[in-house]
């Protein structure tokens, strides 16, 4: 190029230039009032997302069954024998709390039998009624001295869904069988009169049973009377009180329903 010449500028180049630097400026302020905007958000106004909740399979047979064995430390063997000694009641019971009180059927025992609960350790103790009651048929024992075992989680929470697996656990000494019977839980709030129904319940039992929790699938015995009815989690959910003795039928007593009894009756002893 020769010194004498001028440099000759094209207008496409400079108005393409002036664009570019406009656009980075406008970018430039708009990135400013958005962060500026966002900063001002308030956080309470804020909602989370909500996800949907995952779904729980029933759980297997397997599964209810290592739940089982780890609560069966809890259940024990209670023995009824009447001053007289003529007769004698076997039933199931399990450890309700540190005192050592043991939740059963008010059917299994009478306030003056002379009482005796069998832990799994076979340690066998004296236990005394703390209180009782037949129309509802619970009872809530207490040892002297110490249980082996601890006491059993509980759901309190009413039942809502049918249709799931749960476990009921019993003294095989009182039943002569299985200690674990996996059952389906196929009602709620079942009535069930006991004249004609061939359903034995026992001794101080109502006529009629309200509000109970139809299990329908193995065999359950006269002895599992007052044996705890186990959910998902290995917790109770409700006591075994009747069952069919021709029949894979029997029903429980929802914890729900008794648990405020059951509370005010530990602080009485």
């Amino acid at each position: 190029m020769d010194r004498g010449t001028e440099p000759t500028f094209r207008p496409r180049a400079v108005a393409r230039a002036l664009a570019a630097i406009i656009a980075l400026l406008v970018a430039g302020l708009a990135g400013f009032l958005v962060a500026n905007d966002v900063a001002q958000v308030n956080p309470t106004r804020v909602a989370p997302a909500r996800l949907p909740p995952a779904y729980a399979p029933t759980p297997s047979p397997a599964v209810l069954a290592d739940l089982g064995r780890n609560d069966l430390a809890s259940v024990v063997t209670v023995e009824a024998e009447l001053e007289n000694g003529a007769e004698e009641s076997l039933g199931t019971g399990w450890i309700f709390d540190d005192k050592g009180d043991v939740v059963t059927n008010a059917h299994v025992v009478q306030s003056d039998d002379t009482l005796r609960v069998t832990d799994r350790a076979d340690h066998t103790l004296v236990a005394r009624v703390v209180e009782s009651s037949a129309p509802i048929d619970i009872a809530l024992l207490r040892v002297t001295g110490t249980l082996a075992g601890i006491p059993l989680p509980i759901d309190a929470t009413a039942l809502t869904t049918v249709g799931v697996q749960v476990m009921t656990l019993a003294s095989s000494r009182a039943t002569g069988h299985a200690d674990m019977t996996v059952e389906s839980l196929i009602g709620l709030d079942a009535d069930v009169p006991l004249a004609g129904s061939g359903i034995d319940a026992g001794q101080s039992s109502p006529q009629e049973y309200d509000d109970m929790l139809q299990l329908a699938g193995r065999q359950i015995y006269e002895g599992n009377s007052g044996g705890p009815v186990l959910d998902a989690q290995g917790r109770v959910i409700g006591i075994v009180t009747l069952a069919s003795p021709s029949a894979p039928e029997a029903y429980a007593i929802p914890i729900s329903r008794v648990l405020d009894d059951l509370r005010q009756w530990s602080g009485l002893g």
